[in-house]
């Protein structure tokens, strides 16, 4: 097995690792678009010999500070996305020639970059208005859908009457850090591709899928929180989502990239 080959193992392995533990979706989803970076540039990236020389260093560096970013607080809570982007950066630094890794470490500079932003009033503003929005948007589709259907669930504003229990639209619910990491994710794949205008515009376009895909999946919960309870709700609250999201992106992305291949087979008869 190559180096990069064991490398984007572990990349995996620790980013569902960090995901498991935390919760934290940006891990989950930086930690597969880096693995998917490393991936394509696999044949680029070169090894180097184990010695200690300046980028050994700076990477050991990294490597010892990045577990400060779960023990201790930056902003109002740890950081485990940015643990997760130093620890690479690190290991990246130690085990490869660092100019052939320069475009895989772009995806942890920007996690690192987002969550730094993410710590700033602004960028908390923002990101607050951006949720709230998505939020409305999101809480209109799902009473639709309640309506279309008849479920005997009520849905006022972004707050869902199922049975006795009250269940909140809120943030954490909104799709919007779905909806980014999407953009971010079509966005690299488009460089790496080198994507002409249409195929561009349909691989951006898909964002806009994420927003009633992820009314469907709030839908789906409150009708399993009606039909099983609300215990079976926060059971599935976090895995239908991630499961729905992953389907989705590659289904599109599937549909998107095998349009030329099929044009060109109707140009050939």
């Amino acid at each position: 097995m190559r180096r990069s080959e064991g490398f984007l193992i572990f990349t995996l392995i620790v980013s569902a690792a960090i995901f498991g533990a935390t919760q934290t979706l940006p891990t989950l989803y930086f930690g597969l678009i880096y693995g998917m970076v490393l991936f394509t540039f696999r044949d680029n990236i070169r090894e180097k010999p184990l010695r200690l020389d300046a980028y050994t260093i700076a990477g050991i560096l990294l490597i010892g500070v990045s577990p400060m970013f779960l023990i201790y607080r930056w902003g109002d809570n740890p950081s485990p996305s940015t643990f997760q982007a130093v620890l690479f950066l690190g290991v990246s630094l130690v085990l490869f020639d660092a100019k052939t890794i320069l475009v895989p470490s772009a995806v942890p500079v920007l996690e690192v970059f987002l969550a730094a932003v993410l710590r700033l009033r602004e960028g908390v503003e923002l990101l607050g208005l951006l949720s709230g929005a998505f939020v409305d948007v999101t809480s209109h589709l799902v009473r639709g859908l309640v309506d279309v259907f008849n479920v005997p669930i009520i849905v006022r504003g972004n707050v869902a009457v199922v049975r006795s229990s009250m269940v909140i639209i809120g943030s954490g619910c909104s799709g919007l850090d779905a909806f980014i990491l999407y953009l971010l994710a079509a966005g690299l794949l488009i460089l790496l591709r080198k994507s002409d205008g249409r195929e561009a515009s349909l691989l951006l376009l898909g964002a806009l899928g994420i927003i009633p895909l992820n009314a469907v999946r709030i839908f789906t919960l409150l009708v399993i929180g009606y039909h099983s309870g609300i215990s079976f709700l926060e059971l599935f609250h976090s895995h239908i989502g991630d499961m729905m999201f992953v389907a989705y992106v590659f289904g599109y992305w599937w549909w998107v990239l095998k349009r030329p291949k099929d044009a060109e087979k109707a140009r050939n008869g």
